[in-house]
């Protein structure tokens, strides 16, 4: 009987230790009351990705495209449909056969344009595509003023440049067109059959200067 006592008791000791054993298994922060503020060591790390992350919203990589996009300035659907329906209009005036529809096609795209500028008055574009109209028309002080407008809004704008040489280059003006095909060609122009073709270039053609700016930028062109 004593024997089976003392193996009772043994058998409640153990379940008491094997209690307490399953016990800190299951919340170990109860035994351990350091563990978890050691485990809240890696909140140090946290801050680092927070920190990696806040560093490309730095202002500086935005800036450029910002300044980039004002630069390609961009007009609303309603005024670029404007200068799309001119281009039409201007499309049907080369191909007409008959004067007076050509005439009035070419009011058409000029009301077109205007209607485009006054809905957006900083639309370089239609100042410049305007003047071109104005150009065919013989109206050169018109197509000045839009030009210059032009120039003034959008410098960067390697067709507004070109469109300008043209005009110098028309009203004989060969150092002023000179000068603007130079800047065009920097910009970017890069519609080498037009500074081979185009007969608005014709007097800047028979200047010695005009192949010097082309080798300048490396265009070869062949007559």
């Amino acid at each position: 009987m004593q024997h089976t006592l003392k193996s009772s008791a043994l058998m409640l000791a153990i379940s008491g230790a094997l209690a307490l054993v399953s016990g800190c298994d299951k919340i170990p922060g109860l035994s351990k009351p350091a563990e978890p503020v050691a485990a809240a060591a890696p909140a140090p790390v946290t801050p680092a990705p927070v920190a990696a992350v806040s560093t490309p919203a730095a202002p500086t990589p935005v800036a450029a495209p910002e300044s980039v996009a004002s630069a390609k300035y961009e007009p609303s659907l309603e005024v670029r449909a404007h200068s799309t329906q001119a281009f039409s209009y201007i499309s049907m005036a080369k191909n007409a056969r008959d004067a007076t529809v050509r005439a009035e096609n070419i009011d058409n795209a000029l009301r077109e344009f205007s209607m485009a500028i006054q809905k957006d008055p900083k639309y370089a574009e239609a100042y410049s595509s305007r003047a071109v109209t104005y150009m065919q028309l013989k109206k050169f002080n018109k197509a000045e003023e839009d030009l210059r407008k032009a120039k003034e809004l959008a410098p960067d704008s390697a067709s507004v440049r070109y469109n300008y040489a043209s005009l110098h280059s028309l009203n004989g003006n060969v150092d002023l067109a000179l000068d603007e095909i130079d800047a065009a060609l920097t910009k970017g122009f890069s519609d080498y059959d037009a500074l081979r073709l185009d007969p608005d270039l014709n007097n800047l053609r028979k200047h010695p200067e005009f192949r010097k700016i082309l080798e300048k930028h490396k265009v070869f062109i062949v007559k």
